[in-house]
């Protein structure tokens, strides 16, 4: 039976999988570690999505020993003929682990497509690979590399690995979450992009973490804001002071969780005596804890010209979907609810519970602070 490896053998590379999530690409630093400390000539990580369709990310601890072309081609075959690899069909379940020669026999494996052109090249000739997943459907393979004169892997490897396994696939689920909350942040940017609406989000100490191109464009012509110090300020004076105690008062409800939500515009005029719209929003913190690095507010900057319809503007702004920014319309420009409910052919009580809904997304406690901010929304920005 082997001997497990003490915990103070792995505290380091433990240490380096929960900083890999952050890191371009992921977890290097550990796969260069693993090899290391296993006597590896490499180590790497596989990562895929559990849907077809989605290519995996393939991550090295140390660079390939071959040219750049040779190792895209190479790639792009293993993506193509990927199903023939003897190791990763054996590893189909999370905690899974073997070596190469325990899956395929030597004189098979050598006179295999795969190893002619994937694993040959590479100089692949004894592979140790483990499987991991987390829930939210990440799965992938981690594996050290030896070449032919190097020694095989043995069960105190096996034991390396699975040690490490619990650590990988907490880190991997703390990687799917940041991930995700990147692409719906990204996706929110972008269609706020298409509508010339320029978006700054601030941290809980004022500070700007986030501005989109938009925004970016407005604050390098220096014309309406700039950033001084990190922070966002109008060029004008009183203007500026207007925005920054609005700032003020959307940090301050931002530290009350369960209280409601902080929405005030104004309006200013640019040097090209234009109309710039001006919309300080706070954001719901996600947990208990709060940092002043978390973002706090988002800031919203349009110009009169850009002119959008209404229904698309609320939902973009408050996280409406169609329907609800349709009722959100409907009630902002006097309609009641038996009237809003005849116009979407719904029932009152139906009517009803969207409006619950809608008042929880915008941060308002009533009908009447709904339609207030509404149309101080859409006529600010829209």
């Amino acid at each position: 039976m082997p001997v497990e490896r003490p915990l103070l053998e792995i505290d380091d590379l433990v240490s380096l999988i929960y900083s890999g999530p952050m890191e371009t690409p992921p977890w290097q630093r550990f796969l260069s570690a693993l090899a290391d400390r296993m006597g590896a000539r490499n180590a790497a990580l596989v990562l895929r999505l559990s849907r077809q369709g989605i290519p995996p990310l393939v991550v090295w601890g140390k660079p390939p020993p071959l040219s750049a072309p040779d190792v895209r081609r190479i790639h792009a075959r293993h993506a193509e003929i990927g199903h023939l690899d003897p190791l990763r069909n054996a590893l189909d379940r999370p905690g899974a682990i073997f070596t190469l020669d325990e899956v395929v026999d030597r004189d098979a494996l050598s006179s295999s497509q795969f190893y002619r052109e994937v694993l040959g090249p590479w100089g692949l000739e004894k592979q140790l690979g483990m499987y991991i997943a987390e829930p939210g459907g990440w799965e992938g393979n981690i594996g050290v590399i030896n070449g032919a004169d190097d020694p095989d892997f043995d069960e105190d490897d096996k034991a390396m690995l699975r040690a490490l396994r619990p650590h990988l696939e907490q880190a991997l689920a703390i990687f799917a979450r940041i991930t995700r909350n990147e692409t719906e942040l990204q996706a929110l940017i972008d269609t706020l992009d298409r509508l010339t609406i320029s978006t700054l989000i601030l941290s809980g100490s004022g500070k700007i973490l986030r501005a989109n191109s938009a925004a970016q464009r407005m604050l390098g012509a220096g014309e309406v804001a700039a950033s001084s110090g990190g922070r966002l300020e109008l060029v004008s004076r009183a203007p500026n002071k207007q925005l920054q105690q609005l700032i003020d008062k959307a940090l301050a409800t931002t530290a009350h969780r369960d209280g409601p939500a902080f929405v005030e515009a104004m309006r200013l005029e640019s040097p090209r005596s234009q109309h710039i719209g001006v919309l300080v929003r706070s954001l719901r913190r996600a947990s208990i804890q709060t940092h002043d690095s978390a973002p706090a507010v988002v800031v919203y900057f349009a110009g009169a010209g850009q002119v959008q319809p209404v229904e698309r503007l609320v939902t973009q702004l408050f996280d409406l979907t169609p329907s609800e920014a349709h009722l959100a319309t409907l009630l902002a420009t006097g309609s009641c609810l038996g009237e809003a409910a005849e116009r979407l052919r719904l029932t009152e009580n139906t009517v009803r519970t969207y409006c619950k809904t809608i008042l929880n997304k915008v941060g308002v406690r009533r009908q009447t602070e709904l339609v207030r901010v509404i149309l101080r929304s859409v006529a600010v920005l829209g």
